[in-house]
């Protein structure tokens, strides 16, 4: 399978799968041939600075949009129009009008476009959904998570103003795809300038609240940590992640019931990798996807930016 694949930036996260299978070919665009060298040099890829030139291919089955999302809309259409794939970053459109406009062309196209809502694939959240749909720890309650995280991929602005689309989004989705929208949101957040900030945030559900923790406001050196801590009526599930360390992903999940205790064994996986696999067997295979949907992306979307909203408020 021949990938086009649009950005220098977060695209070098993509860049990493797509070199570690057999059977696939990737050409890189982007603006500054010195960006540009490094795919060339740490993955083999061919590079251009010529964007056309990915999209008059031929070849190229699938476009990978790890753009600015202000440019996401233009180019998942764009595949589309061109009769290519497209696997677009989160968020997927800057406004809900822009995510619908996505969503109609995607679902009135024979080719796919997949969002990367890369936490739905994370096998803790698999494990999570699983106990919520089978009830094997009674009904949902309350679930608390967290997420901080430092600027390993570079300065990039996490202020309160981002914090929501940049830092929350994919742990929100997870949420939505368990629970749906809430009918009621309560946030409230700190900024710490240089782009970095805090937010605490509530969902009230019929029978079920959410607190989620986000915070930019730790340094570099920090990394990434993110959990929940999921109350049921008959137990209580526990993730704790470190999931950029050097020796690898860092994850403990555990159950608490009234027998005691016990941890869970998944094995930590690179949920990057997971998705983007996930994509290129849909295609290869002709299957269709349920999982990583514009429509889906669309409803994280809006509850994403009504916490932007009430944040603004605060």
């Amino acid at each position: 399978m021949k990938i086009g694949l649009l950005g220098t930036g977060f695209a070098v996260a993509h860049a990493g799968v797509y070199a570690a299978r057999p059977d696939t070919e990737v050409v890189v665009y982007g603006r500054r041939p010195e960006k540009l060298a490094m795919f060339a040099q740490n993955f083999g890829f061919a590079t251009t600075t010529d964007m056309d030139a990915i999209y008059d291919d031929p070849d190229v089955d699938l476009v990978d949009v790890c753009l600015p999302t202000a440019l996401h809309k233009e180019h998942v259409l764009r595949a589309l129009a061109a009769g290519k794939h497209a696997l677009c970053e989160l968020p997927i459109a800057p406004t809900i009008a822009e995510a619908e406009e996505i969503t109609r062309a995607a679902e009135a196209s024979d080719k796919h476009v997949f969002i990367d809502m890369f936490m739905r694939v994370h096998p803790a959240v698999r494990h999570l959904h699983q106990v919520i749909r089978d009830g094997s720890l009674g009904g949902l309650r309350t679930l608390r998570s967290y997420r901080k995280a430092g600027p390993i991929w570079g300065p990039v602005d996490l202020g309160l103003d981002r914090l929501a689309l940049e830092v929350m989004l994919s742990d929100l989705d997870y949420t939505v795809a368990a629970l749906g929208l809430p009918r009621e949101i309560h946030a409230t957040g700190v900024a710490a300038g240089d782009g970095r900030a805090a937010a605490e945030t509530v969902l009230r559900y019929d029978d079920v609240i959410v607190e989620y923790t986000a915070s930019s406001m730790v340094p570099v050196s920090y990394g990434v940590s993110h959990g929940f801590e999921a109350t049921f009526t008959d137990g209580v599930l526990e993730l704790h992640e470190r999931p950029f360390e050097r020796t690898g992903p860092v994850m403990s999940l555990t159950e608490y019931t009234a027998a005691g205790s016990r941890e869970i064994a998944l094995a930590p996986a690179d949920n990057y990798a997971t998705a983007i696999n996930h994509v290129l067997d849909c295609v290869t295979k002709g299957a269709e996807d349920a999982l990583l949907t514009p429509r889906a992306a669309t409803e994280t979307l809006r509850l994403a930016l009504g916490i932007d909203q009430a944040l603004a408020r605060s």
